[in-house]
């Protein structure tokens, strides 16, 4: 990038934590100790994200086509999981999940119909900028985005 653009650049290495709310009740994941849930993301402008965009990209050319729609919510999943750096998850019965983070274990977790919910929620966190790049006197930390589920 050009030096003259570096005011306008938003910075590429920041995570923030979605906090978990529970999809149908609307009252924070909290575990038996009262941890709510979280799923730290780096942004759509991080690293991360770009890296997976030019290897899809790449993917495509190989194949000689667009993906099909399952290729497309596989691809997202896989976006969603490159994008997880840590979490605490917490299932719907208010337990803790002991599962470590993983790009596996986060590509069948965003990929599983069953946890619909769960990747909108994360799309809806990414696609508020102000997220990862808060003004000054706010925190990294935002709860779920209010969000349609189907």
């Amino acid at each position: 990038m050009p030096a003259i653009f570096d005011t306008l650049a938003l910075p590429t290495d920041r995570s923030a934590r979605l906090l978990l709310i529970h999809p149908v009740t609307r009252a924070p994941l909290t575990d038996e100790a009262g941890e709510q849930g979280w799923i730290e993301l780096y942004s759509w402008e991080s690293e991360q994200a770009q890296a997976h965009r030019l290897a899809r990209d790449n993917a495509q050319r190989k194949l000689g086509r667009e993906f099909t729609a399952e290729e497309e919510w596989e691809d997202m999943g896989q976006m969603l999981a490159r994008l997880t750096k840590s979490w605490h998850l917490v299932g719907l019965d208010g337990h803790a999940i002991a599962a470590p983070c993983s790009f596996d274990l986060a590509a069948g977790a965003f990929n599983a119909t069953g946890l619909r919910w769960l990747r909108n929620a994360a799309i809806a966190f990414l696609n508020v900028s102000g997220n990862f790049f808060p003004l000054a006197g706010s925190t990294l930390s935002a709860p779920m985005a209010a969000i349609n589920s189907g």
